[in-house]
């Protein structure tokens, strides 16, 4: 991918480089047209020739409107061609580890959630800032969701698995929906704000349709006076009553027709936002059917989103008429144009407005999709997991899985089985592996529940709810110490597994804050009580008596390790393989710290 970015940022570099040569000759073609119109304009009126001097003008004013039109295109292209570029650039970077042209999501991050703290899936340098590609805040918010209330629809995520896989095959087009800047309004927000406050969607009684049709008959009869002073059949008074009548109505409701007016601007503006990704998506031939499925409600029908688009906004040209004062006057003195606005306004709220939040979640979850996508493009090594419906299948099957974050450093890859109703305890050194290989089956879990790809050459996975508990800590603002939160930490993963129909635990460290003889016995007490419930619990500790569990039940208790060798210096292998760990290294680390700074005591003289 990264050849592939290059390239198409040199593509576009030269691109650009030509529309601004056109654009230059352009801008001089303006600049001389311009000045041969006004030349051949004051040649008429000194000249005898004049109609050839205004033939002249004429053919001049063309060739400006011409490159004033060509100008334009260019100068937008140019534009597009910028953003196109940065898109490209900052993949690049993606590529090369650095992540901080992306959003974090760090507004999601909660320590209370029941795996995302844990995870690294929100915040700095996290599984979110990696994915997340979004244009709208709507579509952040769907990819937030995606990766923190995991789907528990087979075929939901079987569908999502086409949609990422069609869009991560769709890379010009991908370039062309990411590009642009982040559409940061509310849409969603401000059409409810607007629907609450609408009558446009009250039903119309026979009284009200009559009243509806007051402002056409007076704008008739306004009509047909003048038409009778002009043919002199009765007197202009009559005519300059109703004119002035219904220019007074239009008058006293200008406070009303003007927050109508902000309010048309405000909703076309924010939509317009939309408009260029509604385009690309109704432009794509998809074929998952899940993107074909979401086109069909955009686009297809006589409420679509393209269609009240144009409509919102040839209502507010209507309005843009109104803002010369002398237009003001005429047509609301002759027609009773505001009247006639509004009722076109509550019309387009009543027709359409119903259906916006629904085009916005549509288009949301576009958003969410192109990031996913994206992301499964940038990570051709990736593997699209196989999901297991049968009872007796395993929780997860891994082949050569690695933690995500890892992909661009060289990682070791694992092999890992978990069946249901099991308990994996992992034994193991300091920094030998153990934490991040829970994070590697906790992480990759999450991406396949949202259809994407995941770092392993096999990956199937049984569809359960998915709870950690890996970074608990104290609140002193709440008065809680480090052992009360690890307490309440417990207490509602305890609830979580009692809710749910088959939960996936991974726990690092059970009782942290409690001395070695009563963690044991708490730790034991409390696998005892989950393994009453459908679960499959993936546990690291230090604590190699509690591996012994195995050995009293080996159908609930599977143990594994991360070993290390020690000579003189210590080897990692980062390797997960079956039975208890063997050597330690807190000592040895000591005595090297402990050693060096011996090293560095100044000498006594």
């Amino acid at each position: 991918m990264e050849k592939r970015y290059t390239e198409t940022i040199g593509r576009l570099q030269t691109e650009r480089r030509k529309r601004k040569k056109k654009s230059q000759f352009l801008l001089s073609l303006k600049l001389i047209s311009f000045l041969a119109m006004a030349a051949f304009i004051y040649g008429a009126c000194i000249q005898p020739y004049v109609f050839l001097f205004i033939a002249l003008a004429l053919v001049s004013a063309a060739i400006y409107v011409f490159a004033l039109i060509r100008d334009g295109r260019c100068v937008r292209e140019m534009e597009q061609m910028d953003a196109l570029i940065k898109v490209c650039q900052n993949e690049l970077s993606y590529l090369k580890g650095d992540f901080r042209a992306f959003d974090d999501g760090a507004r999601y991050a909660s320590s209370e959630h029941e795996f995302t703290y844990d995870l690294d899936i929100f915040g700095r340098d996290s599984l979110f800032q990696r994915i997340n590609r979004t244009r709208t805040e709507e579509g952040s918010d769907r990819l937030a969701r995606k990766l923190s209330v995991l789907e528990t629809d087979t075929e939901t995520i079987r569908a999502n698995q086409q949609a990422v896989n069609d869009l991560s095959e769709r890379f010009e087009w991908r370039l062309r929906f990411m590009a642009g800047e982040k559409i940061q309004s509310r849409f969603v927000q401000l059409c409810r704000e607007m629907s609450s406050k609408s009558q446009g969607n009250a039903p119309v009684s026979p009284a009200g349709k009559v009243v509806k049709m007051i402002p056409y008959a007076s704008s008739a009869l306004t009509l047909l006076t003048l038409l009778g002073y002009i043919c002199d059949w009765w007197p202009g008074m009559w005519f300059s009553l109703l004119f002035f009548v219904q220019l007074a109505v239009c008058i006293i409701r200008g406070k009303k027709m003007q927050h109508t007016i902000l309010t048309t601007d405000k909703l076309h503006h924010e939509f317009k936002g939309y408009l260029d990704l509604l385009r690309e998506i109704q432009q794509e031939p998809f074929q998952a059917k899940a993107l074909q499925s979401l086109q069909k409600q955009l686009f297809e029908g006589p409420e679509n989103s393209i269609r009240a688009f144009r409509r919102l906004t040839r209502l507010q040209n209507l309005f843009d008429q109104r803002s010369n004062a002398l237009m003001y006057v005429v047509l609301n003195g002759l027609f009773l144009y505001d009247l006639l606005l509004q009722r076109k306004f509550d019309e387009w709220m009543a027709r359409y407005l119903p259906h916006v939040e629904i085009w916005v979640d549509q288009v949301s979850e576009f958003d969410a999709l192109v990031s996913l996508g994206n992301y499964a493009a940038n990570n051709p090594n990736n593997t699209i997991p196989q999901i297991l419906t049968q009872a007796t299948d395993p929780m997860i099957r891994a082949c050569d899985t690695y933690h995500p974050f890892l992909a661009h450093k060289q990682p070791v890859a694992n092999s890992f089985t978990l069946d249901k109703k099991r308990i994996a305890i992992v034994t193991g050194a300091n920094m030998a592996g153990k934490s991040t290989f829970l994070r590697t089956i906790g992480i990759n879990y999450i991406l396949a529940t949202t259809g994407a790809p995941v770092c392993a050459s096999e990956f199937s996975f049984s569809i359960v709810s998915l709870f950690s508990s890996m970074r608990t800590a104290d609140n002193l603002s709440r008065n809680i110490s480090y052992f009360h939160a690890e307490l309440l930490r417990l207490k509602q993963l305890i609830q979580h597994v009692r809710s749910q129909n088959y939960t996936l635990i991974i726990l690092d460290e059970i009782l942290k804050g409690t001395n070695s003889k009563d963690k044991l016995q708490g730790s034991i007490l409390f696998l005892n009580e989950i393994s009453r419930y459908n679960m499959s619990a993936l546990i690291a500790t230090h604590d190699l008596e509690l591996a012994r569990l195995e050995e009293k039940d080996a159908s609930l208790y599977q143990n594994y390790c991360f070993e290390i060798e020690l000579s003189h210096d210590i080897r990692y292998s980062y390797r997960i393989q079956k039975g208890v760990a063997q050597n330690l290294n807190a000592s040895f680390l000591l005595q090297d710290i402990l050693k060096a700074c011996r090293q560095d005591e100044p000498v006594e003289t």
